[in-house]
């Protein structure tokens, strides 16, 4: 219901870097959700809570919040109120948050499967730039460690693989390959 796939972010799975002409295309998620998408645009600047650009582009759901959260935490970054320690913490709050949350709300993403096959590449990317941000994995080894690290993983695997049986549109079919792809390039440091 909030996946919105015409937008211009793509990425190649070998090497997971964004581009904006070749690649696999990234979809983005309600206001907050995506790679360089905040308050309802690429590009766009996390609004603080409650401020009116905040009120006019609230998130849509609780994934939608999770995704509010951490890019306001790199918000906070880019304007220098935050340390690089807290956007890792970020990163695992969001990971944490979307396994949750997929525990927690399985209605949520039983009626909208395009959500979950989000939440399951969210989840995916994020625990690879975990893993290849250097000094990330090993500051966040108390509170992600690699094993809860790999049990997110597998939940985001399955996810992923149910809801793409169960999201209609080519778009999601293009991400079947980007997952193997991933496995292939990625999944080796996730068991290391």
């Amino acid at each position: 219901m909030y996946i919105d796939w015409d937008v211009t972010m793509r990425f190649d799975p070998n090497s997971l870097v964004p581009s904006t002409q070749h690649g696999i295309p990234v979809p983005s998620y309600g206001n907050y959700g995506g790679v360089n998408y905040s308050a309802g645009q690429e590009g766009g600047t996390t609004p603080e809570p409650g401020s009116a650009d905040y009120l006019a582009n609230p998130p849509k759901d609780n994934l939608d919040q999770l995704f509010y959260t951490h890019d306001l935490a790199y918000q906070h970054f880019e304007d220098q109120t935050a340390t690089v320690l807290q956007t890792f913490d970020a990163d695992a709050n969001l990971a944490k948050g979307m396994y949750a949350l997929t525990q927690s709300e399985p209605d949520l993403f039983a009626s909208d499967p395009e959500a979950l096959l989000f939440e399951a590449v969210a989840t995916l990317s994020i625990l690879g730039k975990i893993q290849t941000t250097p000094g990330e994995s090993e500051y966040l080894q108390s509170t992600l460690p690699q094993s809860q690290q790999l049990l997110l993983a597998a939940a985001a695997i399955q996810n992923f693989e149910t809801a793409l049986a169960e999201t209609p549109g080519n778009e999601s079919r293009s991400l079947h390959g980007a997952l193997h792809v991933f496995e292939a390039h990625f999944g080796d440091i996730l068991l290391a």
